[in-house]
C-alpha cells in the first residue's frame, strides 16, 4: 500500500507531457526483439525517442518495473552512453518498482549500477533493491556535481569499491550533486572511505529516515563520510565498521567533514578497529577540523569524545563516554513490517519515547511516520532513529518478541 501510495504522488507531480515506459523483460538487452528492457528504456528516456520495444520518453519519465530481478549482464565498465556495464541516466526520469523486497537491480560486480549525471538531471528511484555494484567512486550510484537523486523506500546492499583501496568512496553511494535519501536502509556495503555514502563537491544531502547496518570501510565513516552540507534526521547508525584493515587509520561510522546538522538519530554500536592496533578509537563519529556536527535535538550517541564532538549539544540529547558506552538496546536488524529492513527499539531502550516533543513539521522534529511507514508517535512522544516501535502491549517493560 504504502509503495502505491509513493507511485501516485510521484505521478501526480509529473508533468502532463511526460511519458510512462513499462519495463517489459528482466534480459539486459539490445535489441530489436519487441521487448523493452530496463537498459533500453533508460535510453529511450534519455533521448525521447523510441528505442527498440520502447516507447519515446518524453519530460520527466516514468520507467516501472515490476517484482522482478533486474540483472545487468552487458559488460563494459568505463563507457557513458548506456551501451554496457552501468546504466547511464542523462535526463530527468523515475524509475518506480515494486518495493525494496520485491524489485531488485543487479550489478555485475565490474561496474556499478547507476550513473546520474547531465546538467540538470534530476532522478528518482523508489521501491527497488540495488545490489552488487562495483567502482573506484559510487559502486552502487554515483551522482554527478550536476545532477540530483530522490532514494525513496530502497535497499543499497553488497555494493563495494575497489578492494585494498583506501581512497575509493562511497559504497552504496557517492555523490558531488544534491542527494536526499528516504525511508530506505543501507546494508553490507564496502568503501575505502564511506561504505554507506560518500559526499562532497558542491552539492548538499538530506538524509530522513534511513538505517545503516553492516556497512564497512578501510578508513573512515563506515556508514556516512560527509564533505558536503548534510541535513540528517531519524537516521539509526549501529553495527557499521571502520578501519577494516586494522591498521589504525580511519574512524568512526560517521565521518564529518562539512558542516552537518543531526537530530532524533542513533549513531551507537559501531566498532572502530583501531582499537587492534591501539590506535585512538572513535567507534561511534569522528568530526574533522574542517567540519562541525550540530545537534539539533534528541539525538543518542553510544560514545561522545575524543574526536566524536557534538556542537551545541540540546537537553535532549544522550551519550555515552568511551569508559561506559550507551547501549541503544536495538533489536536484530530485520523487516518488522514494511519493505525495508530496519533496527526496533527494545521497550527498554533510551530511544523509546525520547525523540523530540515537536509538533509534524516543526523545526526539529520527528519525521511524521518511520521508514515503514508506520506513524509517529505512537507512545506519547516520538522514538529516535529510523524506527518508531509500534507493538504498544510491550511498552510496560517486557520486549516484544524477536523476529
Amino acid at each position: 500500500m504504502r509503495i502505491a501510495l509513493i507511485l501516485l504522488a510521484l505521478s501526480l507531480s509529473t508533468g502532463a507531457d511526460a511519458a510512462t515506459i513499462n519495463v517489459t523483460t528482466t534480459d539486459d538487452t539490445i535489441a530489436a526483439d519487441g521487448q523493452c528492457s530496463l537498459r533500453e528504456a533508460i535510453t529511450a528516456a534519455n533521448t525521447d525517442a523510441a528505442f527498440n520495444g520502447c516507447p519515446a520518453g518524453s519530460g520527466v519519465d516514468q520507467i516501472l518495473l515490476a517484482a522482478e530481478d533486474y540483472r545487468l549482464e552487458i559488460t563494459g565498465a568505463g563507457e557513458d552512453a548506456n551501451a554496457s556495464g552501468d546504466l547511464d541516466i542523462r535526463s530527468s526520469l523515475e524509475i518506480l518498482g515494486a518495493g525494496a523486497d520485491l524489485t531488485r537491480i543487479r550489478g555485475d560486480r565490474e561496474d556499478r549500477v547507476l550513473d546520474v549525471g547531465g546538467a540538470g538531471t534530476i532522478a528518482t528511484v523508489a521501491g527497488a533493491l540495488i545490489r552488487n555494484g562495483a567502482g573506484t567512486l559510487g559502486a552502487g550510484i554515483l551522482v554527478a556535481a550536476d545532477s540530483s537523486l530522490l532514494l525513496d523506500g530502497c535497499v543499497l546492499t553488497g555494493n563495494a569499491t575497489s578492494k585494498g583501496d583506501s581512497g575509493a568512496a562511497g559504497g552504496g553511494i557517492a555523490s558531488l550533486g544534491m542527494l536526499t535519501v528516504v525511508d530506505s536502509t543501507f546494508h553490507a556495503n564496502d568503501a575505502g572511505t564511506g561504505g554507506g555514502i560518500w559526499t562532497g563537491g558542491a552539492g548538499s544531502t538530506t538524509l530522513r529516515n534511513v538505517t545503516f547496518d553492516s556497512n564497512t570501510s578501510l578508513a573512515s565513516g563506515a556508514a556516512l563520510s560527509l564533505n558536503a552540507a548534510a541535513t540528517l534526521n531519524n537516521l539509526t547508525l549501529s553495527l557499521n565498521l571502520s578501519d577494516n584493515d586494522f591498521n589504525g587509520t580511519g574512524d568512526g561510522a560517521l565521518e564529518v567533514n562539512a558542516p552537518v546538522q543531526i537530530s532524533n538519530s542513533i549513531v551507537a554500536g559501531n566498532v572502530d578497529f583501531s582499537i587492534i592496533v591501539a590506535g585512538p578509537v572513535n567507534n561511534d563519529c569522528a568530526v574533522g577540523p574542517a567540519g562541525t556536527l550540530t545537534s539539533a535535538g534528541y539525538n543518542l550517541f553510544g560514545v561522545l569524545g575524543n574526536a566524536c564532538v557534538l556542537s551545541a549539544a540540546q537537553p535532549g540529547d544522550q551519550g555515552g563516554t568511551p569508559g561506559a558506552p550507551l547501549d541503544p538496546r536495538l533489536q536484530p536488524f530485520d523487516i518488522y513490517g514494511g519493505t525495508v529492513e530496519v533496527f526496533l527499539p527494545m521497550a527498554s531502550s533510551p530511544a523509546v519515547e525520547a525523540g523530540s516533543p515537536a509538533a509534524s513539521g516543526n523545526p526539529g522534529a520527528c519525521e511524521p511516520a518511520d521508514a515503514r511507514g508506520v506513524l509517529r508517535p505512537q507512545g506519547a512522544r516520538c522514538d529516535i532513529g529510523a524506527a518508531e516501535l509500534d507493538d504498544l502491549v510491550y511498552r510496560d517493560g517486557f520486549d516484544p518478541p524477536l523476529p
